[in-house]
């Protein structure tokens, strides 16, 4: 007699096998060594892209110097990962940051040897004020370079650059955006987070270490496009539109860049120390707390007025902001993240601005 547990084994066994075989096919690598010097010339030149998030650079003098001792002694050290970019041929670092400014910044003589274990009269050394054999041997020792073709998908990319560093500091999506999907619009969301008046206005403590800044500055510029109209951003659509807006001519980098510039500067005018915050009627005071609903209801808000419109009426419009406030409707708008929501916020601000600045 059959087990009746056979075939529903059996199909489990094989979905498991067939989900095992698609998953592992979407992965392409292969395996490059690299020398110290190749390393070197193809970051100056810039095909070898750090992830301009960079996580600061951590390392003491003597593990950067405990590292140059490594590839002097020839002692093994780990590979280093990057992911490979179809469109300009350049590859991102994924892992391996710390290493690669180890031995880029000693070649360019950016700091002595220290704290050496055994080649301890190398000691106090810069790169040229080693002997010339002992420059050549390190310029030509190798770095494996594990890398992620250009025919994977994009999310795999980002799921090896998330368990490379899982030993760290947790990363966040943006994070992991900025690292595996280089280009102009990345480079652009980045430029405008940290501008000083940007940075002054969302208060920029916590901000900058995940990138929530440069995050911030993405959902501006999906929602003036109409991203996700019935329902807030998701972080994947916020993944796709960076993906393909990263394919934007440089007229058009530069309209987003103006655009963005021109809003936060005419909320600035309006709304001043109060911008992108909450006020609190019952207090008199505004809220220190940054608030995402405020911030994206306020730059959409203000796009459809001059500059001078709002700088002319500025004082009359913070008190009508404020009084805003005060009604039930529009703060349980703050408080649902839909697109319905967003559109009731942004027409809120928009017609107390017209009825004080027209």
């Amino acid at each position: 007699m059959k087990d009746p547990g056979y075939d529903n084994e059996s199909t489990r066994e094989e979905n498991v096998q067939d989900e095992w075989n698609s998953l592992k096919a979407d992965i392409r690598t292969h395996a490059m060594d690299f020398s110290i010097e190749s390393l070197v010339r193809i970051f100056k030149q810039g095909d070898l892209v750090i992830p301009a998030f960079a996580r600061p650079m951590v390392w003491s003098l003597t593990q950067k110097s405990q590292f140059i001792e490594s590839l002097l002694l020839d002692i093994p050290v780990p590979s280093v990962f990057f992911a490979e970019n179809p469109e300009n041929y350049q590859y991102s670092v994924l892992d391996g940051t710390q290493r690669l400014y180890a031995a880029i910044s000693y070649l360019d003589g950016e700091y002595a040897l220290t704290g050496l274990d055994s080649l301890t009269s190398a000691n106090s050394l810069k790169f040229d004020e080693l002997p010339p054999r002992m420059q050549w041997h390190l310029r030509m020792s190798t770095m494996r370079a594990v890398i992620i073709s250009s025919t994977s998908i994009s999310d795999v990319t980002a799921t090896v650059f998330s368990r490379l560093n899982t030993g760290g500091t947790l990363l966040s999506t943006q994070d992991l955006r900025n690292a595996t999907l280089q280009g102009p619009f990345n480079s652009l969301t980045i430029e405008l987070a940290h501008m000083p008046d940007f940075q002054q206005a969302i208060g920029a403590a916590g901000f900058s270490r995940n990138q929530r800044d440069a995050e911030l500055v993405l959902r501006y510029f999906a929602l003036t496009e109409g991203i996700a109209h019935d329902s807030m951003l998701s972080q994947q659509v916020l993944t796709h539109f960076l993906q393909t807006k990263n394919y934007s001519s440089q007229a058009e980098i530069e309209e987003y860049r103006n655009s963005f510039i021109d809003s936060l500067h005419k909320c600035l005018g309006a709304f001043g120390s109060e911008s992108f915050r909450r006020w609190h009627p019952e207090l008199g005071r505004v809220e220190k707390r940054f608030s995402t609903p405020v911030y994206e209801a306020q730059m959409l808000a203000v796009r459809s007025f001059h500059s001078a419109e709002i700088v002319e009426h500025a004082s009359k419009i913070r008190v009508a902001m404020r009084k805003l406030f005060e009604r039930d409707e529009f703060l349980k708008y703050l408080k649902v993240n839909t697109g319905r929501s967003l559109d009731a916020r942004v027409t809120a601000i928009a017609e107390i601005i017209e009825s004080v600045a027209r």
